[in-house]
């Protein structure tokens, strides 16, 4: 299978990377960018094949843009730098090192080559490093490693690996082997006509690289389905961390034609070592299939796999020379990659990559802008088990229209879904661990990610709608239609009457309406309104708190407000958009700061009450009840035919491509 891009990804683990403003939040290894401001792009007209680690699934894009770094002043960077890892990212690393140090970095670079697994140890158990190659994405128990000392590993991707399997220039038999000839070369056949009855029957001599190389991972996995018994069991295996040693090994063999007493070896290792070597080695195909630069990117070539380097944020910020030396990496990487024998990553890892280091780094960059990213279809009537839902109110009819659709579609199964506020929701799914999705008006916060951990999920967060708020009052109001936050501020704190919020108003006593204080929706009026301070409000009279939408619904609309009578009351109150368009004749919606909520003035930022929404899950959730992973796909390739019906508007174009890079991640 294809493992080609890590979305990030993107990204994250839940996936909480925001470059917002030049505000960040927690790093993580699965990743969401939101709202990053564009300072300049290239746009590269491609079809692009994203590079899912562990996936095999084509996403095409119609136009990405080349997200830009700041530049770096090389000349300006002081400090040494310490690297250690992947055998097979080593040397692509060395010639970016040395490229580094060529423009003017007078620090010193160390590179230790030792195997992704060592190079992980390094950083996340000994913390003795500032970067560590990778050709294979980190573990989870290398992630949990890391926390345990207070670091958060966040993954760039830098180029393509193909494996390359190579026979001495002395074999003259063999020029073409399957993956099912690889395995018995490599495990129980004793001759070389064990594995082919077409071939000769010399000793094998088998050289791999050891077993903390991402590359031996990497082969196991492809070659033995991640059984490493069969290899080690093999006879006249050299197992080395050191490529060069395999290179000698495999080039020096005695392979002879007039003498099947005399051994012919096979060996294998990143494709980069072979182009260091062409003469003295032999590169086979592998199915048929030549290790071209075309072939690796269509996916044709089996043994294609990503190149990886990790760092952490804290790292970054206190040593900014490692933040400058992977800038310029992941600035100049595509210039290097291929003379150094490996292929480029696609535009679309790229782009995440970068947008990672400038999520680490609290910056703005360009945001990539992506369309018609593909999930692989899901065939509904074939989904069988049930699935459990809660959260958000404000998300619940989003979530209910998908749920209708999946099951009109064909799904047998049942999903309940509980509107109970996006608080109650992450502790369902996070503390009791009785949800599969939690639905949620606003971002899943640091406590809640580690009460997820704590049980052993990682939240991973699918942006899939935007939603506006509504501020409402009962169509008998007969003086409000516009409200500044600074009214609304009043509204719902101190004033005892309109006329106290303003002077133009009525002296109406205020009934104030307002959902309870574990919905997302409240957490966001209240950091808009109030500046995060919940106590106004909850201080303010004659208030009142639901988590059912509906009963604020009917408390605004049902007020006695009387333009005879100034001692009757005067109702106001918000919720999701959604409850204003399914009640447009029993409520009347105000403007804030003189802008209507529609999509244009939601879209471009200028109505003063928008905000994402999400659905989060798990990938063990995903991975143990498959339904699960299918509602989300599902879920995640219709939502826009459905968000507007439902009341709200649309994710953007490029939250939305992330949400699916996240699901493509989780379940691989």
């Amino acid at each position: 299978m294809m493992r080609n891009v890590k979305i990030m990804l993107f990204l994250l683990l839940t996936a909480l990377i925001l470059v917002a403003c030049g505000g960040s939040t927690e790093p993580e290894v699965v990743r969401e960018v939101v709202e990053v401001v564009v300072t300049r792009t290239e746009t590269v007209t491609e079809q692009v094949q994203v590079e899912v680690t562990r996936v095999a699934t084509v996403i095409q894009t119609e136009t990405v843009e080349v997200v830009t770094l700041p530049p770096v002043d090389v000349l300006a960077v002081r400090g040494n730098i310490v690297v250690a890892g992947s055998s097979t990212v080593y040397p692509l690393t060395e010639a970016m090192a040395e490229r580094f140090q060529s423009e003017g970095y007078s620090g010193n670079i160390t590179i230790d080559s030792i195997g992704s697994g060592a190079g992980f140890e390094r950083f996340c158990v000994s913390g003795e490093t500032d970067i560590s190659n990778a050709s294979r994405p980190i573990r989870q128990s290398e992630i949990d490693s890391c926390r345990a000392i207070g670091r958060e590993p966040i993954e760039f991707r830098v180029g393509t690996d193909a494996l390359a399997v190579v026979v001495s220039p002395k074999n003259y038999f063999a020029e073409n082997i399957t993956l099912e000839e690889l395995a018995l070369a490599f495990s129980t056949a004793e001759t070389w006509a064990d594995v082919n009855p077409n071939w000769p029957a010399h000793p094998i001599a088998r050289f791999s690289p050891g077993t903390d190389s991402g590359t031996f991972d990497y082969f196991v996995e492809e070659v033995f389905g991640n059984d490493e018994a069969p290899i080690l069991a093999a006879a006249n295996l050299q197992l080395s961390e050191d490529d060069n040693v395999l290179v000698q090994g495999v080039s020096g063999d005695a392979c002879n034609a007039n003498n099947l007493s005399t051994p012919c070896a096979i060996g294998y290792f990143g494709y980069a070592y072979y182009q260091e070597n062409p003469g003295a080695l032999k590169i086979l195909d592998i199915e048929g299939v030549e290790a071209t630069a075309g072939h690796v990117e269509d996916g044709t070539y089996a043994l294609a796999r990503p190149l990886f380097i990790y760092s952490d944020a804290t790292v970054m910020a206190e040593k900014p020379q490692v933040a400058a030396f992977i800038n310029f990496y992941l600035t100049f990487v595509n210039e290097e990659v291929v003379k150094v024998g490996y292929f480029p990553a696609s535009t679309a890892a790229l782009n995440i990559a970068r947008i990672n280091w400038a999520a680490a780094q609290g910056v703005q960059v360009a945001q990539p802008a992506m369309s018609g990213i593909i999930l692989p279809p899901v065939d509904v009537l074939a989904v069988r088990g049930n699935i459990v839902v809660a959260g958000s109110s404000t998300v619940y009819p989003l979530t209910e229209a998908m749920a209708e659709r999946f099951q009109s579609e064909g799904y047998s199964g049942n999903i309940t879904i509980d509107s109970i506020g996006s608080g109650a929701g992450f502790e369902r799914f996070c503390v009791s661990g009785e949800t599969d999705i939690s639905n949620a008006s606003r971002p899943i916060r640091q406590s809640e990610i580690d009460s997820c951990r704590a049980i052993g999920r990682e939240p991973i967060e699918f942006r899939v709608g935007t939603d506006a708020l509504a501020v409402v009052v009962s169509p008998k109001n007969y003086f409000a239609e516009n409200i500044t936050l600074e009214e609304l501020a009043l509204a719902f704190s101190t004033a005892e009457t309109w006329a106290d919020v303003n002077p133009n108003w009525p002296a109406h006593p205020i009934a104030r309406f307002s959902p309870g204080t574990d919905s997302g929706t409240f957490d966001y009026f209240v950091e808009e309104v109030f500046g995060n301070d919940e106590a106004p409000i909850l201080a303010a009279a004659n208030l009142q708190l639901s988590e059912d939408d509906n009963v604020l619904v009917q408390g605004v609309s049902g007020d006695a407000c009387n333009a005879n009578n100034l001692s009757t009351p005067c109702a106001i109150g918000y919720f999701g958009y959604a409850y204003y368009q399914e009640n447009p004749g029993a409520l009347k919606i105000l403007d804030i700061e003189g802008v209507e909520a529609t999509a244009g003035h939601v879209e471009d930022g200028t109505y003063a009450l928008a905000r994402p929404l999400f659905i989060y899950s798990d990938a063990t959730v995903m991975a143990e009840k498959p339904q699960v992973a299918a509602f989300i796909n599902f879920y995640l390739t219709f939502v826009n035919e459905e968000v507007v019906k439902v009341g709200y508007f649309p994710a953007s174009n490029d939250a939305l491509n992330l949400a699916r890079f996240n699901w493509i991640n989780a379940n691989n």
